[in-house]
Order: structure tokens, then sequence, then C-alpha cells
């Protein structure tokens, strides 16, 4: 069983474990293409947003919901899996 935290930590992958603390790479787990490059696409932006010092609130928002939509898809590929999204601008945790 996977407890995973969707997040877009600068410097992470997207996918920290939630006991262990580390970062996994997407491509040790059983995700699609389509996935791990919606992740890679949805870290990039965010980090551009996080150096702009996330002055766009409604971008910000919709990054979160990009997330959040990222942690559903892996939580539907990885069917043992528990996940969380960590909005780093807001510095919140939601489940999933």
């Amino acid at each position: 069983m996977h407890y995973l935290v969707i997040d877009a930590f600068v410097g992470g992958t997207g996918l920290r474990d939630y006991y262990e603390g580390g970062y996994i790479e997407p491509e040790h787990l059983s995700l699609s293409l389509e996935t791990k490059e919606r992740i890679v696409k949805w870290l990039s932006n965010y980090h551009d947003e996080f150096y702009k010092g996330f002055k766009n609130k409604q971008f910000v928002d919709e990054l979160d919901e990009e997330g959040k939509v990222i942690a559903l898809l892996v939580k539907k590929e990885l069917l043992e899996a528990k996940v969380t999204y960590f909005s780093d601008a807001k510095m919140i945790q939601m489940p999933i």
C-alpha cells in the first residue's frame, strides 16, 4: 500500500511518500504516460508561479485544482494507494 501526497515542492517529483517523506519518481509507479506527463507539466507551471511569489491568486487556485485532478488520477490508477493533496502555495493538505 502506498500513502502518497501530491505536492509541487521545488526540487520534488510531485509524488511524496506520506510516511517516509521522500519523493518517488513517477516512473517507479504504474502510472499512465498521460498522468506522468500531466505531473511534469503541472510541476513546471507551479514552480514558475512559485518563483513569481504566487502573486496571481487565480492562477494558484487553478494550479491547485489541477493538482487535485492529478491526485484523483493517481488514486484511480493506483487502486491500493491512499492519496492526499498538499497546496504548497497555501500550505494546506487536502484529502482526496
